[in-house]
This record gives structure tokens, sequence and C-alpha cells, in this order.
């Protein structure tokens, strides 16, 4: 009878403990948007403005980024080397947009303010380059002199630079930077 009680709690730990390891694997993936699969509603997000305003693009997707606040910035840093094809390009005059492209179009909005002029992440000026072409065209061309990887650096190390600074702003649907306190 002894010998039962001892084998049937290490038998039971041997039937849980895979489960709590396949848990804790689940776990650490790390997030991802479906970039790829651009939900917009209509062609809505393919004219001028920002993807996170409602009444410019309207997306389930852009909606699940804006709700996951600046957690959301890391995931769309970690998926700008993505090369997987949107099913159609998201922008009018595109020919193809990647999930790389969508998750660098979306952070660029994301930084916007509502003027579509002022640009709130500093220490990404090395990815704005003077070109004289199609908007596709530029990005294209600089992708190809640069990299992917190389965007992803420089958003890492600006997100990794302004981190503790960044807030979301809601009456301008963007992030911003709180001023830095004197040490």
């Amino acid at each position: 009878m002894m010998r039962a009680a001892i084998l049937v709690p290490v038998l039971l730990a041997g039937v849980f403990v895979p489960t709590i390891t396949e848990a804790q694997s689940a776990l650490k993936k790390p997030k991802v948007y479906p970039l790829w699969e651009f939900d917009e509603q209509g062609p809505s997000c393919r004219m001028k403005g920002r993807l996170q305003d409602r009444g410019y693009c309207v997306s389930h997707l852009m909606d699940r980024i804006v709700a996951d606040g600046k957690g959301a910035i890391p995931i769309l840093i970690s998926q700008l080397r993505d090369t997987r094809p949107t099913k159609e390009p998201i922008y009018d005059y595109w020919s193809l947009t990647t999930a790389g492209d969508v998750a660098y179009f979306i952070l660029t909005d994301l930084f916007t303010d509502p003027n579509w002029i002022s640009f709130n992440m500093p220490g990404l000026e090395s990815l704005h380059e003077k070109c004289d072409s199609s908007a596709e065209d530029c990005w294209r061309i600089f992708l190809k002199k640069h990299g992917r990887k190389f965007v992803q650096d420089q958003w890492l190390a600006a997100w990794n630079k302004s981190k503790a600074q960044i807030y979301w702003d809601d009456d301008a649907r963007c992030f911003r930077l709180s001023p830095k306190r004197a040490s």
C-alpha cells in the first residue's frame, strides 16, 4: 500500500510536467501581429492619412495595436524584417507591400502628430534620405542600400533610448515623448 501511495504522486507529476513545460513555452513565444493579412475594411487605408485614425483607416488590426499601447512598439520593431507579402498593397500606387513595410508604416504613423508633419521619435533621422521618386521607389532604393536590419536596428536604438519617456496622447492619437527630467 505504501508503494502505491508513492507511485501515484510520481505518476501524476509525470503527467502534468509536460503540460507545465508546454504552457511555459507558449508564454515565452513572442507576440506578433498578422501584418501580412492587414484587414482594412474597404480601401479606406489607402488614401492619405495615419493608419491609427478611425476616420481614415478602419482596421480591427489597427484597433488592436492601438489598444496594446506602448507594448505594441517592440512587437512592431521585431517585425520590420518580415518579408511576407500582404494580400494586396495597403497603399494606393504601390505594387507590393510586405509585413515589414506595414510595420514601418504603422510605427511611423504612431509617432506622427495629426498635422502629419511633426514626428515624435528622435534618433531616426538616418531613415530619411532625400529622394525624388515615388514613395515606393524611394523605400525600395533605401532598403536595397541599407537593408531591413538597418531599419530595425535604428528603430530599436531609438526605442531603447526613449522608451521611458514615451506615452500615448489620446487627443492626438499618437505617441509622444515627455520631457526629460533634470538629473
